[in-house]
């Protein structure tokens, strides 16, 4: 039977993971990146977070074990901060973690954070507070999706997708685990929140796609705790029980409900089947500190107003507001104390200005209020409710997550259970990256079934009105369809939603997480036209996530298919196959350690980076030319422009042929730089071209 890196403890509970301490492991060096053989291969459970990445990996004997992801960090060498600074040197390096951090708090204006809220978001959809606090700029790019600055050679900054900085967190996750295991890491499993649509679900495939990341699977974080759960009590007695995981940390709440069982008699091991889950967005770690920082700020305003539009100021204040959170976990009360610049006639008398302040606990529970909260029992009954399950009949509840460990939101956890508080336990930290781990390796015999949709699917008319198909929860493969009736008309269109909560009527407000995937445009022409048409809507869903939708209209038996993975903001093949070679670049030129380059190996470095721009160019080609030559890219690009497109390709490809790979010149460097410049250009020019004229005929139809 699987277990993890070190077994519990005997005067420990069911539940306490017995890993070593984080102080106690020796991290490898970054040197032994190619100490790992080419035949060993592995897969690693990768724990995505809002503001912490953790990883795991099984072994040959089926132990779980933690990856250091963070070597400078004695203390957490588990976690790797969620941060990514660009072009921190003249070279265009990229900074990860600890170091990204440090440039954050000066207000380093690339360094991005907070990638879970960006990735399949557009612009509009983002909150206006936390734009403003975000030292980093945004943009709207094609279909409002939001893009992030970086900086350029010249005067304007170049744009990234989101996609593009996670798969720069995911690459460095994936070199560090191939240091600690010493094995090539060819698979991945990967944890996303249980909000998610599955645009921003979309976005993560496509992230680690970017970082040659090749994921088997995405699962929500509180599922993941839940395989892990049956490892640690995998040591009881035959069992089959019905299980809670509450998952709230910085980044949300999720929450799952599994029923784990002995697997049957055709395999050994444990057998997990998710029953029902539901997510909120609006209750973490980060929208706690949120209320904190809103009533400090309020109190400083009566002060000094001119801390109010004082960036740097605020960036301390909400670190400060994180501080006196935890504080207020262990204590009734926190204070907080600032120090300003000195300033004003402070400085000629050698005084100086600061801000002072302290809250209570019952405090902090009153100023987050109900609406907060009441997030958590709302979302809890949601998912006893989608699975038709009792509280009573509930075996166990467990909570994990760092926001759990707020005493208010344990309260309320405990009052929504009533006389079942009992069965409240907790988890070890980490166990979602564990749980990943142990679906990610297949072979432990721990079985997780399919995951159930968890946001419903369904329609909205031209007329607004909407109709669920496939409710939230719904187990997978599933094949849902209900009949829809329409007056007669040329054509009918379809928006597809995801996470609506009900059949609603024109007008009604939708809720937060409906989000529209795409659009099925029915052809309602016909010889014979009946005043009205039936229409068969079927919604198809594969044990892969591979969503279909088809249209049947019963007068006439025609038939329209949409497959459908996302909203427009998606991208396409070819935008992925540009960010790839973008971040082998970027790779080629970013050293994954700390340490700084000494005078001696400058001329070494620089030759490195300028030899790759061959097999840049090599690796642009080979992704690029295919497409072209079958006209299979995505966006509708002029005949003109495909020409010359696919002409500097094959100008590239014939050079690139005759060149002696072993002798490279320094003028067949620029020649290749040169060549890269060039395909880029024409691409991107030809891309904005294309969207110009969608945004004309679009134009076109309101004039």
């Amino acid at each position: 039977m699987a277990g993890i890196s070190s077994d519990c403890r005997q005067d420990k509970g069911p539940h306490d993971l017995g890993t070593t301490s984080d102080s106690e492991v020796t991290p490898p060096s970054d040197s032994a990146v190619d100490d790992f053989s080419d035949t060993a291969e592995c897969s690693i459970g990768i724990d995505f977070g809002r503001t912490k990445c953790e990883a795991a990996v099984v072994s040959d004997t089926g132990v779980a074990t933690l990856i250091p992801l963070e070597p400078q960090n004695k203390e957490n060498c588990y976690s790797l901060p969620s941060f990514v600074s660009m072009g921190v040197t003249r070279t265009g390096e990229w900074e990860v973690g600890l170091q990204a951090i440090n440039r954050a708090k000066a207000g380093h204006p690339y360094t991005v954070f907070d990638l879970t809220m960006l990735l399949g978001q557009k612009v509009k959809a983002l909150s206006p507070q936390d734009v403003d606090r975000w030292a980093f700029n945004l943009q709207a790019g094609v279909a409002g999706k939001a893009v992030v600055e970086c900086p350029a050679k010249g005067n304007v900054p170049d744009l990234l997708y989101p996609e593009q900085v996670a798969a720069m967190l995911l690459s460095t996750i994936k070199n560090r685990a191939e240091i600690f295991t010493k094995k090539r890491v060819t698979g991945a499993v990967v944890t996303v929140p249980a909000a998610f649509n599955r645009t921003q679900r979309q976005a993560v495939w496509d992230a680690c796609r970017i970082a040659d990341l090749n994921v088997s699977r995405l699962v929500i974080s509180s599922t993941a705790s839940a395989v892990a759960d049956s490892i640690i009590d995998g040591a009881a007695a035959v069992f089959e029980k019905t299980i809670v995981v509450v998952d709230c940390g910085a980044g949300g709440l999720d929450v799952t409900l599994a029923r784990v069982r002995e697997a049957d008699g055709s395999s050994s091991g444990i057998e997990v089947e998710v029953e029902a889950t539901a997510g909120n967005l609006e209750l973490g770690g980060e929208a706690l500190t949120d209320r904190l920082f809103e009533h400090f700020h309020n109190e400083i305003k009566a002060v000094d107003t001119s801390s109010k539009t004082n960036p740097a100021f605020s960036r301390r204040l909400r670190r400060a507001c994180a501080l006196v959170q935890r504080i207020l976990s262990t204590s009734q009360q926190a204070a907080i104390d600032l120090p300003w610049r000195t300033r004003g006639p402070g400085a000629v008398n050698g005084t100086a200005a600061g801000f002072t302040s302290s809250i209570w606990r019952a405090d902090f529970d009153n100023l987050c209020g109900s609406e907060v909260w009441d997030n958590l029992p709302i979302t809890v009954e949601q998912v006893l409710t989608r699975a038709k399950v009792k509280k009573e009949d509930v075996d166990a509840v467990l909570i994990t997550g760092g926001a759990m460990k707020v005493p208010k939101l344990r309260e309320v956890l405990g009052d929504c259970l009533a006389e079942h508080w009992n069965r409240i336990m907790d988890l070890p930290e980490h166990t979602a990256a564990i749980g990943a781990s142990m679906i990610a390796a297949q072979s432990t015999g721990h079985v997780l079934k399919n995951e159930p949709t968890p946001l419903s699917l369904g329609i909205r008319s031209s007329s607004g009105d909407t109709l669920v198909v496939v409710p939230a929860s719904t187990a997978v493969p599933t094949h849902q369809a209900q009949l829809y009736y329409a007056s007669c008309q040329r054509e009918i269109n379809f928006d597809i939603l995801e996470g609506l909560t009900a059949n609603r009527s024109p007008g009604a407000a939708p809720n937060r997480l409906e989000h529209c995937l795409g659009r099925i445009l029915v052809d309602g022409r016909r010889a014979s036209t009946p005043l009205v048409l039936k229409l068969e809507i079927a919604f198809q869903l594969d044990a892969t996530g591979r969503f279909t939708v088809v249209v049947s209209d019963k007068s006439n038996d025609r038939v329209t298919r949409l497959l459908v993975s996302g909203d427009e903001t998606c991208l396409q093949e070819e935008a992925i196959a540009l960010a790839q070679t973008s971040l082998t670049e970027v790779l080629h030129c970013t050293a994954d350690t700390p340490m700084p380059s000494t005078a001696s190996d400058d001329t070494t470095s620089t030759s490195t980076t300028d030899g790759n721009s061959i097999d840049t160019l090599r690796t642009c080609v080979n992704k690029l030319k295919p497409l072209v030559l079958t006209n299979g890219l995505n966006v509708c690009i002029s005949p003109g422009d495909l020409f010359i497109l696919r002409s500097r390709i094959e100008h590239a490809s014939a050079w690139l042929g005759k060149i002696d790979a072993s002798q490279i010149s320094n003028q067949e460097l620029l020649t290749a730089r040169e060549y890269l410049r060039q395909i880029r250009i024409l691409h991107l020019s030809s891309t904005a071209n294309s969207a110009l004229v969608q945004l004309r005929q679009e134009l076109d139809v309101f004039n």
